[in-house]
C-alpha cells in the first residue's frame, strides 16, 4: 500500500503541484527528500519528507488525489510516517500557509502550532496564492512529536 519512490519522482509532478504550485519549489527538496505513495490499485495521495537535522522530520509535499480527498489518505500517510519514523525522529514537521483548509487537517492529526515564517510565501514565490479566498502570505509551522 505505501512504497517509496526512488526514482523518476517527477512522474507524480502533477500530484506534487497540488501541494506546491511552483515547480521550481518543489526542484528545491525533491531530490533530497524522500517520497512515499499511497496506492491501493491506483495512486491516491503522495508525500515527500526531508531530514532538517536536530531530530526533526519534515513533510515537504503531501498531496491527495482531488477525487480521494477527504476519504482519510492524508491522514494514513502521516500515521505511516510517524509509525514509519518513531525512535528515529523526535519530531515531524510541517510548514503550510495560514489556510482554513490545511491548518485543521494538522490539527486533527495531532500537531500544534510551532513558529511562523513571515513573508514566505510573498518573498520565495513568483506569484500570490490564494487558497479559500485568502492570500498565503507567512509559512505556518505545526509539530507533531514522535
Amino acid at each position: 500500500m505505501f512504497k517509496e519512490v526512488k526514482e523518476n519522482k517527477k512522474q507524480y509532478l502533477q500530484l506534487l503541484l497540488l501541494a506546491d504550485e511552483q515547480e521550481d519549489m518543489i526542484d528545491r527538496y525533491i531530490d533530497k527528500g524522500i517520497m512515499y505513495v499511497l496506492e491501493d490499485g491506483e495512486i491516491k495521495c503522495e508525500c515527500v519528507v526531508t531530514d532538517e537535522k536536530n531530530g526533526i522530520l519534515e513533510i515537504k509535499n503531501i498531496a491527495t488525489r482531488p477525487e480521494c480527498q477527504g476519504k482519510g489518505y492524508g491522514r494514513l500517510m502521516i500515521e505511516f510516517l510517524a509509525e514509519k519514523y518513531k525512535g528515529k525522529y523526535s519530531v515531524l514537521q510541517v510548514g503550510t500557509g495560514d489556510s482554513p483548509l490545511t491548518v485543521p487537517f494538522y490539527e486533527k492529526c495531532g500537531f500544534i502550532r510551532s513558529h511562523r515564517i513571515k513573508n514566505f510565501f510573498t518573498d520565495n514565490y513568483d506569484h500570490p496564492i490564494f487558497e479559500c479566498g485568502i492570500q498565503l502570505v507567512d509559512m505556518i509551522y505545526l509539530q507533531r512529536k514522535l
